[in-house]
């Protein structure tokens, strides 16, 4: 688990590239508050140096974030228990909702849970993979900069805007990024950070 800081950090290298505190729609969600090093202990440079710079191409995921977890691709098709199953083993407790048909919502504490605030994750049961792929892609472009998510084989995951860092670190601390691939919106494209888990 990272440390909390009483300060939250500011999101300055998301708003130079993704605008993610500039654009995108409003999503009213207070995330946890990471320290900003404890997230940068968790990546490296493309060149496996330590402390890069959160801008995009400057930063990989450590593959030490997922010792001892399964990050293989799947290519069978998966239900939406695959996440359940998954966070239960890496003893993470979100409330599970069922939205509507194929959608499931999935809340994690906030950064005030004492006072009900959750960061809401949306799951999607698609088809097979390339439905996810585009699925996660369309989403992400509709709802703009600083929007993120993931995808693992026909599963795609939506989550609430955020600067890099504060969805980088959200997303290292309940092991997310050994799940699924990371992809995030930017001003005018998606864009996917290099980690454990991969797809093409």
């Amino acid at each position: 688990m990272m440390t909390r800081s009483p300060t939250r950090f500011a999101s300055l290298a998301a708003c130079a590239i993704f605008s993610a505190a500039c654009g995108g729609l409003d999503a009213d969600v207070s995330y946890p508050d990471y320290r900003r090093s404890d997230v940068q202990a968790q990546l490296v440079t493309p060149e496996n140096a330590e402390s890069p710079w959160l801008f995009m191409q400057s930063f990989r995921i450590k593959d030490d974030v997922c010792a001892a977890i399964d990050t293989s691709p799947v290519s069978r098709p998966l239900a939406h228990d695959d996440l359940v199953r998954f966070l239960r083993e890496q003893k993470k407790g979100p409330a599970e909702l069922k939205a509507r048909g194929n959608l499931f919502w999935f809340d994690f504490p906030g950064d005030d849970p004492d006072e009900g605030e959750v960061v809401r994750l949306r799951l999607a049961v698609l088809g097979d993979a390339k439905e996810a792929a585009n699925e996660l892609h369309k989403s992400l472009l509709e709802h703009g900069p600083g929007w993120w998510g993931l995808r693992r084989g026909n599963l795609s995951v939506l989550a609430p805007k955020a600067g890099l860092t504060e969805a980088m670190a959200f997303a290292v601390d309940n092991k997310l990024v050994c799940w699924g691939m990371f992809e995030m919106a930017g001003l005018d494209d998606v864009y996917v950070f290099p980690g454990p888990y991969m797809e093409l």
